[in-house]
């Protein structure tokens, strides 16, 4: 599988080109303390590897592709206080890459490659993952292209962000096997905290529910869990989730599994007491109406604006009939996000500027309405695959109607 897409990326680069992709490293937080290592997942899309300081290699030389793995040497030392490196043999089983280079001779390696292979080639392409989310944010390709083009100044350095994007926005069946599994548990932890849910629990208790069945499954997490009751539920990106969830309040859990770095992002809104008042009902069925069909309306050659587009319209309609749009009120009083970002090995995968939806795209749906001064805040989010003619919800068993969360609270509740 990482040949096939090693292969695929080759010929998508231009005659005469060297590109390197870093797996990055962990960064310190406090003191000798680093924050967990997450690779680069570019990097481990083509290698299989979830190791720092490695680097790959991609040599496209008149038309015939090679590559190599750079990694650390093996330090028995190390071993001792935090577990030993990768050795060679090992690289080469997960990767299926057959030339492996120790990290202390990278520049003699690359040296070889510059002067024996590229000697005739006066500005060659090089390509890195330039990859980054702030414009001041210094990654681990910048300092290395840095040192390559002092000791190799006459090169034309290029962003190979967008052969990697496109490679990665089609997903395989392996992809999906993967994406269903992180679903699959994200759902079974969802279940633990709508049958643990009470009045006047705490928003940490309920994410401890979810937590415990992540941590049993071998799951990581997506992302932050959120989950808001009552008015934090109007808030987006709320995290803090220390507050108490008063008796009759909604709570909007956005959360999902992480399975080999595969991420579900399901959100579900559902009333800490079991049961749904009036009003919440009737907020929460034109989010419902709102996440069907925008679902209906999936199919290749749409984009993800057009969508949110169509959720925006299908709103004006919809708020109008219950009052919420008098008195000069709008929809993006009510709603102010979009409906839809990709999915896969990031929660908010990469994607490409106006990018047309086709076959094998994973992405959200997750249309939500915040009514803050009623302490109101509903969405509803679903993971779908693109097919030739509409979509397929992967996370189609999680239940999401009035009728079947009250009823499983009901049947389910902690004893």
């Amino acid at each position: 599988m990482y040949q096939k897409r090693r292969e695929k990326l080759a010929a998508m680069l231009p005659e005469n080109a060297l590109l390197f992709i870093l797996s990055g490293h962990a960064v310190y937080s406090v003191g000798d303390e680093q924050y967990p290592f997450s690779v680069n997942r570019s990097f481990y899309y083509l290698t299989g590897l979830d190791r720092e300081n490695m680097i790959y290699v991609l040599i496209k030389k008149d038309g015939k592709p090679s590559d190599a793995l750079i990694i650390e040497r093996y330090d028995e030392m190390m071993a001792k206080w935090v577990g030993g490196k990768i050795l060679p043999k090992e690289a080469r089983a997960i990767s299926g890459i057959d030339q492996i280079i120790m990290d202390d001779e990278k520049w003699s390696f690359i040296h070889r490659i510059m002067a024996y292979q590229f000697d005739q080639i006066p500005h060659l392409d090089v390509y890195a993952d330039f990859t980054k989310q702030e414009p001041d944010q210094i990654i681990p390709s910048q300092i290395f292209m840095k040192e390559f083009c002092e000791k190799y100044p006459y090169v034309n350095v290029n962003d190979a962000a967008a052969y990697l994007t496109s490679l990665r926005l089609v997903k395989e069946e392996e992809e999906i096997a993967l994406l269903k599994k992180a679903i699959h548990v994200t759902n079974e932890a969802i279940l633990n905290m709508m049958s643990h849910a009470k009045a006047d629990m705490g928003e940490n208790e309920l994410e401890a529910y979810f937590d415990f069945v992540l941590k049993t499954n071998n799951c990581g997490h997506s992302f932050p869990s959120i989950v808001g009751s009552g008015k934090n539920g109007t808030v987006l990106h709320y995290s803090d989730n220390n507050q108490v969830a008063k008796d009759n309040t909604l709570v909007l859990c956005d959360l999902g599994a992480s399975y080999q770095y595969y991420n579900a992002d399901i959100t579900r809104t559902f009333p800490v007491n079991g049961k749904f008042t009036p009003r919440q009902k009737q907020i929460y069925n034109i989010v419902l109406k709102a996440n069907e069909y925008i679902m209906s309306e999936v199919r290749p050659g749409k984009t993800l604006r057009q969508l949110n587009n169509m959720l925006i319209e299908f709103y004006k309609k919809e708020l109008s009939k219950i009052g919420l749009l008098e008195n000069g009120k709008r929809v993006s009083d009510y709603y102010w996000h979009g409906v839809s970002h990709m999915l896969g090995l990031e929660t908010h995968d990469v994607t490409l500027s106006d990018y047309v939806l086709r076959p094998g795209n994973v992405f959200t749906i997750e249309p939500g309405l915040y009514l803050e001064e009623e302490e109101i805040g509903v969405r509803i989010e679903d993971n779908v695959f693109v097919t030739e003619d509409g979509c397929i919800n992967l996370s189609e068993e999680i239940i999401k109607s009035v009728e079947d969360i009250e009823a499983y609270m009901a049947n389910n509740k902690d004893k």
